[in-house]
């Protein structure tokens, strides 16, 4: 989250592991595409005020405020995560695993030893 919201204007409050923790099960695209609506939500705030002509008492200098907490908690509500944990997708990383995978071979080779043999 810091690095895809490192070229925008962050409120001092937000704190980025609170937010994280409310992301679990998201993946690495579905965090980037609430990011980038809370920043775009900002941006269709401005604009509305100025289409109303500034009656709102809101800035119309031309520069976007600060995101806040509250720009990725209504990112989150309009944005769910894109894989289900009970869907197809898991299922498959679950056999994955079973067969293939170290957490449930024990006794298994590490990775790094198998490469080793590859180059030999």
């Amino acid at each position: 989250m810091k690095v895809t919201m490192s070229m925008n204007r962050v409120d001092e409050g937000v704190n980025f592991t609170t937010i994280a923790a409310k992301l679990e099960g998201y993946t690495g695209s579905d965090i980037k595409e609430v990011c980038r609506e809370a920043v775009v939500r900002i941006s269709n705030e401005q604009a509305k005020e100025l289409d109303r002509g500034g009656e709102g008492g809101g800035d119309t200098s031309g520069s976007l405020r600060e995101v806040r907490v509250e720009d990725f908690e209504i990112a989150m509500k309009k944005l769910s995560k894109s894989v289900s944990e009970t869907g197809r997708e898991i299922e498959k990383i679950d056999k994955w695993n079973e067969e293939y995978g170290e957490i449930k071979r024990k006794g298994a080779r590490k990775g790094s030893d198998l490469l080793g043999e590859i180059y030999l």
